[in-house]
């Protein structure tokens, strides 16, 4: 059974940069999305991930619909959203989404009894061995949320992640390589981690 993850981390954002989304089909774009995902998944030693134009197109349709929530599709799914009322730099918005909104929930995951944990749901889909590509998208249209515009990152995963049963944590979410990430990993906080951003002003994470 596949247990899809969602965490709503809204990030107000005004610095002056692209008006529009890109699209599913820009090179700087799937490269972000691409190389943020490839450079957490080697910390653990998994086979990077590669671009889909089918999980892309099926991100985009989801993006592009202004409900936050899962799409309850086939594949594995992370969602990520933030409003503003200025432009924003999606490429690097999206770097940021990936590795500091989803990756750094590995804080609150514990190797030593791996397994379904709320909170860390999008660290293990984005480091799941067994996922062998993706597709992300941004709406590109804003939604309206509270006055302000509204962006919806959207990654799939195929296989899909997060595989409840047997040994399937233990499996695809190795420890990292790095005996320092380990530590980190087992309780210690880490920068721009998600018990962080709860913290943080101006920021929301909500855990569903």
């Amino acid at each position: 059974m596949h247990i899809p993850a969602i965490a709503q981390v809204l990030v107000p954002l005004t610095a002056p940069y692209i008006i529009a989304a890109p699209g599913i089909n820009d090179g700087n774009f799937q490269r972000a999305a691409l190389n943020t995902h490839n450079a957490d998944r080697a910390k653990h030693g998994v086979p990077g991930v590669t671009w889909d134009n089918t999980l892309a197109q099926f991100a985009q349709n989801w993006a592009n619909n202004c409900e936050f929530k899962h799409s309850g599709g086939k594949y594995g799914e992370n969602l990520y959203g933030s409003w503003t009322n200025g432009a924003v730099d999606f490429n690097k918005q999206t770097q940021s989404a990936i590795h500091d909104g989803w990756y750094n929930e590995i804080s609150k995951y514990d190797f030593n009894n791996p397994g379904f944990k709320s909170g860390t749901g999008h660290f293990t889909q984005v480091v799941w061995k067994n996922t062998k590509r993706i597709g992300c998208a941004w709406n590109t249209k804003a939604c309206k949320s509270n006055g302000s515009n509204f962006y919806k990152l959207v990654c799939e995963y195929d296989p899909p992640g997060n595989v409840v049963g047997g040994n399937n944590f233990k499996d695809n979410v190795p420890r990292p390589i790095r005996a320092a990430d380990i530590e980190t990993a087992e309780g210690e906080p880490i920068q721009g981690s998600t018990e962080e951003m709860e913290q943080t002003e101006g920021q929301i994470v909500l855990e569903l």
